[in-house]
């Protein structure tokens, strides 16, 4: 039995002050008290008089097949299994120590991670680690974007069957490509990847089976028809053409309408992927003269346009693929998010509990709350005040148990 009492919380959906106790027991929140109560003899007490506990992280786009360094998605199809968990392991524990205790994975190698999550889930896992939710290799065009972890597909009889296998892999969510993407040389960031009708056969295909999909979506087009067909979340959603990116309030709204939840949203690539960047965004960044400095602002703008609209947002990452998205990082995506407009409840939302309801775990994960796992996070500082905050970690508590 262990109690947690800080200064102030976070419960998942608002800020309370005035001090607060949170009771675990059994790897179960057993209930959260107001003020600083006294505690029964036997309890475990640990006091945090400067801080605030929340619930802890859920980072909804990682890649735990990549190293978080330079160039790290080039390296994942050379890995022996072996090397890739021993990358798997290294960005759990730096996911871990930064407060994160669920992690949706959307890049899988040959299923690599969704076999983590096997021995997770039967109590095989060696150390202490979040809880990993998986998609298998993300369903891509022939050569298209991340075609070297083992999702290529064409045709629709060709992604039946491949829905098919991940619902025998029990996959946790369907992953697809449906534009280029700017870590893979020769594919189309500015166009799609399949058909609206093999999109559709995809979509209807997961959604009979019980599984949400998620679409990377780079280009208007595929934003477009990510939501005519659709689908539950998009990732990225950049809505990029020749002449930049460009969004209606139309879509916008059929973004609300639908439900669709927006993730690896939130931030800005650094100036190195831009200079590297396909030459049909290259071209459109010349044409209009746009600079990788000022990407930045133009980011925050449209982000805040949208969030103003109501699409709701979640906090992935894209975490792992680079020093600046490294695992771990992921409160950036929340001081972004602040950034571009929101408040403080709502960005730290979109990292709980939001993100907890866009992996399907809303019944008992993402909010400070009787019967919900504890799964926690103490930060030093009044976080209600500044996110930066998230930096500064001092406890980590996982299924009940301090493991930082």
């Amino acid at each position: 039995m262990l109690a947690i009492r800080a200064a102030r919380m976070f419960d998942g959906e608002r800020f309370t002050n005035g001090g607060v106790a949170v009771l675990i027991d059994d790897g179960r929140i057993v209930g959260v008290q107001p003020g600083l109560p006294d505690v029964p003899d036997g309890w475990r007490v640990f006091d945090h008089p400067d801080g605030t506990v929340l619930p802890g992280l859920i980072d909804t786009h990682v890649h735990l097949v990549t190293d978080s360094g330079m160039g790290a998605l080039d390296r994942v199809a050379g890995y022996s299994d072996d090397e890739l968990d021993a990358v798997i392991t290294d960005g759990l524990r730096r996911q871990l120590a930064a407060g994160v205790t669920t992690v949706r994975d959307l890049g899988d190698r040959r299923y690599n991670v969704v076999e983590r999550r096997d021995r997770q889930r039967s109590g095989q896992a060696g150390e202490p680690e979040p809880t990993i939710l998986a998609s298998g290799p993300p369903l891509t065009s022939i050569g298209g974007h991340c075609h070297y972890m083992g999702g290529e597909v064409s045709g629709a009889d060709a992604i039946a069957a491949a829905i098919d296998e991940r619902v025998e892999r029990a996959v946790d969510v369907i992953k697809v490509m449906a534009s280029g993407g700017m870590g893979t040389l020769g594919t189309d960031v500015m166009g799609t990847q399949f058909s609206t009708e093999e999109m559709r056969v995809l979509v209807d295909r997961a959604h009979a089976a019980g599984l949400p999909v998620t679409a990377h979506a780079h280009s208007l087009p595929a934003v477009e028809q990510a939501v005519e067909v659709g689908v539950d979340g998009i990732e990225h959603c950049s809505c990029l053409t020749p002449t930049g990116p460009l969004v209606t309030d139309e879509l916008l709204d059929s973004l609300v309408a639908g439900g669709i939840i927006v993730g690896a949203a939130l931030g800005s690539p650094p100036a190195a992927v831009l200079d590297n960047a396909p030459a049909q965004v290259r071209a459109m960044m010349e044409q209009r003269g746009i600079t990788p400095e000022a990407v930045r602002s133009l980011l925050l703008e449209f982000r805040g346009r949208m969030y103003r609209r109501g699409v709701r947002f979640v906090t992935g990452a894209d975490s792992g693929i680079g020093p600046q998205m490294a695992h771990g990082l992921m409160r950036q995506a929340v001081s972004f998010f602040v950034e571009a407009g929101a408040s403080g409840a709502d960005a730290l939302a979109a990292a709980t509990s939001v993100s907890a309801e866009a992996c399907g775990l809303a019944d008992r994960k993402g909010r400070l709350r009787k019967g919900f796992d504890a799964d926690i996070l103490v930060v030093n500082g009044d976080v209600q005040a500044d996110v930066a905050a998230l930096a500064d970690v001092r406890s980590v508590v996982l299924g009940g148990t301090v493991v930082r």
